[in-house]
C-alpha cells in the first residue's frame, strides 16, 4: 500500500514536534524550581554530591562544602557541613552568576552544623558551591573554598 505524501510530512512534522516538546521539558521544568527548597520540592530524593571540597581550619578538617545535584529536577544547591559554629555558603551559576546562599544553621545527627542554599535550575548550565566553616571553638580561618563545576 503507498503511503500519500501528505500522511508522511504530517508524521515526520509530529515527530520533530514532539522531540522539541521533550528536549525543552527538562529545561522549562528544572527552570521552575529556581529558589525552591530542595527537601520540600522533593528534589533532594534523587541528589547526588556532584562535587565537594574539604574546609580546614588551623591546619584540621573542620568541615565540606558539597555541590549537590538532582538528577530527577535538574538542579544544583550548596550543601556546607561545620565542626563549630560558623557555617555558610552559596551556591552560583556559572554562565549568568545566578547565585543562592544557605539559610539558617541547623544540627544533624551526628551534632555538627550545617545549612543549605535554595535550588537553582541546572538544565544547560554549570554551577559550583562555595562555603565556609569553623572549628569547635569557633574559630573561622577556614577561608570560602569552591568547588569544581558540575
Amino acid at each position: 500500500m503507498r503511503v500519500p505524501t501528505i500522511v508522511k510530512r504530517t508524521a515526520v512534522l509530529a515527530v520533530v514536534s514532539a522531540s522539541f516538546a521533550t528536549g525543552f521539558t527538562g529545561s522549562a521544568s528544572a527552570a521552575g524550581y529556581d529558589g525552591q527548597d530542595p527537601i520540600t520540592s522533593g528534589c533532594s530524593a534523587s541528589a547526588i554530591t556532584a562535587a565537594s571540597t574539604a574546609l580546614y581550619a588551623k591546619g584540621a578538617r573542620v568541615g565540606t562544602v558539597e555541590l549537590r545535584y538532582s538528577t530527577a529536577c535538574r538542579t544544583t544547591w550548596v550543601r556546607v557541613y561545620s565542626d563549630g559554629p560558623g557555617v555558610g555558603g552559596y551556591v552560583n551559576r556559572n554562565q549568568d552568576g545566578a547565585t543562592q546562599w544557605c539559610g539558617g544553621p541547623s544540627i544533624a545527627s551526628n551534632g555538627q552544623e550545617y545549612c543549605f542554599s535554595p535550588m537553582l535550575n541546572d538544565a544547560g548550565y554549570t554551577s559550583y558551591a562555595a562555603g565556609h566553616a569553623s572549628d569547635s571553638t569557633g574559630y573561622n580561618d577556614s577561608g570560602t573554598h569552591t568547588t569544581s563545576s558540575y
